[in-house]
């Protein structure tokens, strides 16, 4: 599958997840809030996935805050720049999720993507 008809299947199982069984439910969009769109995708059923079980990773600054949190779905947070990696499920489908913001409140989304994160099944 070609770059753009990957991203176009993505948005479409994204959307099509986001309205199934819930008429209220609306599509995640650039710019919302992490928290509010990780509500929609838990809704919608797609599951936080913890890229990290089962291995000696070590979490560092914001990420330690979102282990607080209990968001075990990070992947990893950029030191340099406030930009985080996030993942999720639904069967046999990945969804990764990136945002943008200093603490866990002010986060937003700025892209996904239907990819695995490396090293998922």
């Amino acid at each position: 599958m070609t770059a753009p008809s990957k991203a176009a299947f993505c948005a479409i199982i994204v959307l099509l997840s986001a309205f199934s069984g819930a008429a209220h439910s609306a599509a995640i969009k650039k710019g919302m809030s992490f928290l509010e769109a990780r509500k929609l995708l838990i809704y919608s059923k797609w599951r936080p996935y913890n890229v990290h079980e089962g291995q000696d990773y070590e979490y560092l600054g914001t990420e330690k805050e979102l282990l607080k949190a209990r968001i075990l779905e990070v992947e990893k947070r950029a030191m340099d720049k406030a930009v985080c990696v996030l993942n999720y499920r639904k069967r046999n489908k990945c969804l990764r999720l990136f945002t943008q913001g200093e603490e866990i409140k002010d986060m937003r989304v700025y892209h996904w993507n239907c990819s695995c994160s490396d090293g998922q099944p």
